[in-house]
């Protein structure tokens, strides 16, 4: 397989944009003066017949503000991928996420013209397989959630966002729960200092998961474990078991504990003193142990209750 990359210059008005997803291009001035004065890191992509894969916004700032004629560009041959002449790993090394997602895009509406003048064409990968499974693994991602993922930011993530996720400052999935938000609320948490941020993408993750309610009545139902908002799994359990499962996961919290504590770098003293007083720099884990310890407390009296009657 090869890894060459065709670098050259085409005429500007023969680039061809067309089914593009952003709406806000940003602050172009400000790109087009780095652009002049720092040069071009990455050019923009496009296929062999000039349609723009990606780097809307580098384009537009040399075609229409710095009014440059020829564009540096870089030419990815579609075909070539699908046919297995260019290695995914490559493509993951040479490209940022937001330009992965376009390359996806391509290679599947590649795949539906081949489908569509002949099926003798097809892709021999391609049997047996979703044409976006083929696409997210050819554009260099590791499966077909995290290109689904990559592609929401890519259409509904503000610039600030898809930037910070091609950084790698901001994961795949992270950015993605970002940019279910509004436009506002996405730069809020991309201005926030990283420990404020993660907490901001936790608490958002929480928000899509049911209540522990509801998440019981879906576990019943489903016949599966499902995670609730407060990130316990609730267990397809009937009633009549329950206080042997929780009493049990009561047990695996005090266990999950007591392995913590041998890594903690307080004194068995300190951590049984923060215990009693939830006064203790590992504020989570002294609340962890009080409440597994309570609980388990809580089972073996109703157990008792119940081998007395």
């Amino acid at each position: 397989m090869t890894s060459n990359l065709d670098l050259r210059e085409v005429p500007g008005d023969s680039i061809r944009v067309v089914g593009r997803h952003r709406r806000d291009m940003g602050e172009l001035e400000v790109l087009a003066a780095s652009i002049a004065t720092v040069g071009l890191l990455h050019p923009p992509v496009i296929t062999e017949d000039g349609r723009l894969i990606c780097g809307e916004r580098r384009l537009r700032a040399m075609r229409d503000i710095l009014r440059w004629t020829m564009i540096p560009v870089t030419v990815l041959q579609v075909s070539t991928i699908l046919d297995g002449e260019y290695a995914e790993n490559e493509i993951r090394k040479d490209f940022t996420p937001s330009e992965r997602v376009e390359i996806g895009k391509a290679l599947e509406a590649q795949l539906g013209e081949r489908r569509g003048r002949d099926n003798r064409q097809n892709v021999a990968e391609l049997k047996g397989r979703r044409s976006d499974d083929l696409a997210a693994q050819k554009a260099g991602f590791g499966n077909r959630t995290t290109y689904e993922q990559a592609k929401k930011v890519v259409e509904r993530a503000v610039a600030e966002v898809v930037a910070q996720m091609d950084t790698g400052d901001l994961s795949v999935n992270a950015a993605a729960v970002i940019a279910e938000q509004p436009s506002e609320r996405q730069r809020e948490i991309a201005q926030m200092p990283e420990g404020e941020k993660k907490a901001a993408v936790r608490k958002l993750r929480r928000q899509d998961l049911p209540t522990p309610t509801t998440a019981r009545k879906q576990a019943l139902e489903s016949g599966m474990a499902i995670l609730d908002r407060n990130l316990n799994y609730q267990l397809p359990t009937p009633e009549s078991q329950r206080p042997v499962v929780e009493r049990n996961y009561a047990a695996m919290a005090i266990a999950d504990a007591a392995r913590a504590i041998s890594g903690c770098q307080h004194s068995a003293l300190e951590i049984a003193a923060g215990i009693r007083s939830l006064d203790t720099p590992d504020m989570d884990f002294a609340g962890h142990c009080r409440k597994a310890a309570a609980f388990l407390e809580a089972i073996n009296q109703e157990i008792e209750r119940n081998e007395n009657k």
